[in-house]
């Protein structure tokens, strides 16, 4: 999701109710104290009063890094220019990132997870939150309630989860009920995260981690309603229509007009593909148009594309019988809290 997760899709998804807040994608910290540009290059929304997107949805600043002196300092740096939270990144599986001690190479080792957190931690006190992001182990599960433990000694006050190790990638399934295991110990919140992609992957979810919140990745690229419809659900235990593709034409249509107004034409084709690319694994329409465009470069030539007429044969899957049963009854409802990273 590097590159199309920024603060004009942050705004776009946040348009409709559903998000409680977001992430930004990660500041890289190294070994030294990083200049303000590259904390607004990456969290424009610092300079709006509460750190909010347009419908006022909490943007939190997120950190990658292993040294436990420049995370303090960058935590510092952060706090000066207004963050309302810090979210440090323990969870990335790029194997470049892994490859310089940063994200999911920290989870071979707990002890080092909690320096990094108690670092973060002391630097800013009570004054803001810091909450991590972990996977369930680097190449297996051993010490995943460890990670988890040591974060939370460490002083962060919620902890995402996402249900695979860092050597499992983006393979399903998805390991919810590892997540239960961490959630039964932990006293602070734990977020499911990992292969929520529809109503039905939330109810899962939320049903074998037993966590309250989950967190939107891939899955809200993949469907831009998908959080609206969590919410819709809660509220009313009725199910919205599938997005259709005209929506999300729209939605790719309005993210292309905001980036090209700083970055070049064939960069921001290259962003749409990326984005279209999330959308067509669970969308037959959407694989049908990334297979038409996928070799354009023209940016009007794609965004003609995009609105073509063209039939809508509409989601790839559908809830079987129990779930269909399960998502009506209301005790299954409660609250979500669905956070685009």
């Amino acid at each position: 999701m590097e590159g199309v997760i920024d603060a004009h899709t942050r705004d776009l998804l946040t348009r409709d109710a559903g998000f409680d807040w977001t992430v930004t994608e990660f500041v890289r910290v190294v070994d030294a104290r990083l200049p303000p540009r590259v904390f607004y290059k990456h969290c424009p929304e610092l300079a709006t009063e509460g750190v909010i997107t347009r419908n006022r949805i909490p943007v939190h600043l997120q950190l990658l890094g292993s040294d436990p002196d420049a995370l303090a300092a960058n935590a510092r740096q952060a706090l000066r220019l207004g963050a309302i939270s810090l979210d440090l990144n323990f969870g990335c599986p790029a194997k470049l990132v892994n490859r310089h001690d940063g994200g999911a190479s920290l989870l071979r080792d707990p002890r080092r997870l909690e320096r990094a957190v108690d670092a973060v931690h002391r630097a800013v006190g009570d004054s803001i939150p810091v909450t991590a992001k972990i996977r369930l182990g680097f190449s297996d599960r051993r010490r995943a309630l460890d990670c988890a433990l040591a974060a939370e000694a460490a002083g962060a006050t919620q902890l995402v989860v996402h249900a695979r190790t860092r050597d499992e990638g983006y393979r399903p399934p998805a390991h919810w009920e590892w997540i239960g295991r961490i959630n039964q110990r932990l006293r602070i919140p734990v977020v499911a995260n990992g292969d929520i992609w529809s109503l039905e992957d939330y109810w899962k979810a939320r049903t074998l981690s037993g966590c309250r919140d989950v967190m939107l990745g891939r899955g809200a690229l993949a469907d831009p309603r998908l959080a609206l419809r969590i919410r819709h659900w809660q509220r009313t235990g009725e199910r919205l229509p599938a997005t259709s593709w005209t929506e999300r034409a729209d939605i790719l249509t309005s993210y292309a007009a905001m980036q090209r107004t700083t970055l070049p034409a064939k960069v921001v084709v290259s962003l749409l593909k990326q984005w279209m690319n999330h959308m067509k694994a669970r969308d037959r329409e959407a694989a049908s148009r990334f297979q038409a465009l996928r070799r354009i470069t023209d940016l009007d030539e794609f965004l003609a594309g995009l609105g073509a007429q063209h039939p809508e044969p509409g989601p790839v899957t559908t809830p079987d019988a129990t779930l269909r049963q399960n998502l009506a009854s209301p005790k299954h409802r409660g609250e979500a809290v669905a956070a685009a990273q």
